[in-house]
């Protein structure tokens, strides 16, 4: 095995990848096993050289990840070829799936002797391609599946009549999986037949998706040509066949057909010339009257060419197959809009926590500064001066208190915060929050009836969360309720839950705003005109404190009739019988 800066002389390849932004690894034997690491691969395997240095590089990566990983890694073992920007591991399993580009190291016999091998994220393009080959592959094994050829016209004409009823539930499904399984029980009729994908891309440009055949042998000797052998403009098959004409069209001479495309290319030409090619069925692929690729079923040489009831089938599957590969590429649009919008949302809660700390410290100065002149330290004030200083004190305090949300939103957010569940005392939980308030309630001149709650009910909770939620509940329904109205705080309990209750008799909620309000920055539009009803942060946390303690926050609410929040929190199993409060 060769060791760390062996690779070259004196170490000048590592010297000069060590410190490069894309990962590098050096592998040596059929069996791919590391012998050279980059800083940036260290960093994403989470690990050091020491533990990957002799262990297989498949292993360094996720298992689901390690599959498609060690296909890439054989195959350019076995040829030689350099292959560039191999998509490995699922769309799924990360945000940003891996792409790998492979250079063999040759010795003059033609053995390979090491490989490196670069990994970087994939592109956006590359996710929405490795989604459509994803489909087409599926489908083409699904529909080149040996199986004996009709004996009868009947039969051809009973699997024509099961494909057309597999159809429906095709086009119906709008779930990848549900699609992919669904196009498993298709079949083409044909023993041996293969099949060519190429697709029109996002620049309008032609490329080859996918070749699929059932001998394995075969499939070996065409993926090893994947991204030499590509459709071209004077093609008699395939793409640019639909392009002239955007019609199903029939090659008798497959052979020919396909070796026109290696000229000049001994290698392909040589692959090309063992694959065994007879007629070529050309279908193309059309959504929305727009052409977006083409399908070629090819059968083998000496077979009968296709007939009527063939191109009806290719016909129906080509037709399914378009609508499912469209699928895949809206998919990827939509995973590339999703991970635009988490990109967003964590440069939007980085940028708000960074500005609400740089604001708090000018904000508490302005306060310390009100307080010093207020206590005219600095020489006397006047009557009309301390009510400006009061005035600037309130608005002092109510932007540390926006300034405040908002850092708790970003940490609510980002899950950085930690939570200290325990049992807690449901009764002293209540008092606790409503003490905070009652200064609110007298001032607003509200009916507070006290707190209908059993003694000795526990729940499990995070206290200083817990009572955060419902200050905040309580603050919200001082707020909206008119003088004279009704403040009532209730718990009912249940066999696993406790619901914590806090009804007014304010302005309610509109219907259409009674899960609007739970999001961040959204308040209802005219609730109050006062300055203190906030920037729509308090419920946004309250409820994720809520779900983040296993429990949920909801609301009841009539327009002008008031609102019922309920803070639900699991009970402990320590928790003693109590009165149940009436509704």
């Amino acid at each position: 095995m060769m060791h760390e800066g062996a690779f070259s002389a004196e170490g000048s390849f590592e010297r000069f990848v060590e410190h490069l932004a894309a990962p590098f690894v050096v592998t040596a034997d059929a069996r791919h096993f590391i012998t050279y690491t980059n800083a940036a691969f260290r960093a994403l395997a989470g690990a050091t050289s020491t533990e990957l240095v002799g262990h297989a590089f498949a292993d360094a990566l996720g298992p689901a990840t390690r599959r498609d990983l060690a296909a890439v890694l054989d195959r350019a073992y076995r040829t030689g070829v350099v292959a560039r920007n191999q998509r490995v591991g699922p769309v799924l399993e990360h945000v940003m799936p891996l792409c790998c580009s492979i250079w063999p190291d040759v010795s003059p016999t033609g053995q390979v002797r090491h490989m490196v091998i670069e990994l970087r994220h994939a592109t956006q393009n590359e996710i929405t391609l490795g989604l459509q080959r994803e489909v087409a592959d599926r489908l083409l094994m699904s529909a080149l599946r040996e199986k004996d050829a009709a004996d009868t016209a009947e039969e051809s004409w009973r699997e024509l009549h099961y494909v057309a009823s597999e159809a429906g539930r095709l086009d119906a499904s709008l779930d990848e999986a549900t699609t992919l399984v669904a196009m498993e029980q298709m079949a083409l009729p044909r023993d041996g037949a293969w099949c060519i994908v190429d697709l029109i891309d996002v620049d309008d440009a032609m490329h080859r998706l996918a070749i699929v055949h059932p001998d394995a042998t075969q499939q070996a000797l065409l993926t090893d040509i994947e991204g030499r052998w590509v459709p071209h403009a004077r093609d008699s098959f395939g793409l640019p066949a639909a392009l002239r004409s955007a019609r199903t069209t029939t090659v008798e001479d497959g052979a020919a057909a396909i070796l026109a495309t290696a000229a000049g290319d001994a290698t392909l030409e040589r692959v090309l010339r063992d694959v065994d090619a007879g007629a070529l069925l050309t279908v193309p692929l059309v959504i929305g009257g727009h052409l977006i690729g083409a399908v070629t079923f090819v059968v083998p040489r000496g077979a009968a060419s296709f007939d009527a009831r063939d191109v009806e089938i290719a016909e129906t599957l080509a037709m399914h197959s378009a609508a499912a590969i469209e699928r895949a590429r809206m998919f990827g649009e939509a995973l590339e809009l999703r991970i635009r919008a988490e990109s967003a949302s964590v440069a939007k809660s980085a940028f708000l926590g960074m500005m609400s700390h740089e604001l708090r410290t000018p904000l508490n100065a302005i306060g310390g500064y009100a307080d010093l002149i207020a206590l005219e330290l600095h020489g006397p004030v006047t009557d009309a001066q301390h009510v400006d200083l009061a005035r600037i004190k309130v608005n002092q305090r109510y932007l540390m208190g926006l300034i405040n949300d908002l850092l708790n939103l970003t940490r609510v957010d980002s899950g950085h915060l930690v939570y200290d569940i325990v049992d807690v005392d449901v009764r002293e939980l209540l008092v606790s929050a409503v003490e905070l308030v009652e200064p609110l309630i007298a001032q607003k001149g509200l009916s507070f009836t006290g707190i209908e709650c059993g003694d000795r009910v526990v729940v499990r909770a995070d206290r200083e969360k817990a009572i955060q939620v419902l200050v905040n509940l309580l603050s919200n329904a001082i707020k909206f309720t008119p003088p004279g109205g009704t403040l009532v705080v209730e718990c009912i309990t249940e066999a696993d839950v406790l619901h914590l209750r806090v009804c007014d008799t304010g302005i309610g909620i509109p219907a259409d705003k009674l899960e609007a309000i739970f999001e961040p920055f959204i308040q209802v539009k005219g609730a109050s005109p006062l300055p203190e009803a906030g920037i729509g942060l308090g419920l946004a946390i309250s409820r994720s404190l809520a779900r983040d303690m296993q429990g949920d926050l909801t609301v009841e609410s009539t327009l002008t009739e008031g609102a019922r929040f309920s803070f639900t929190l699991p009970r402990a199993p320590t928790a003693f019988p109590s009165t149940v409060a009436p509704e």
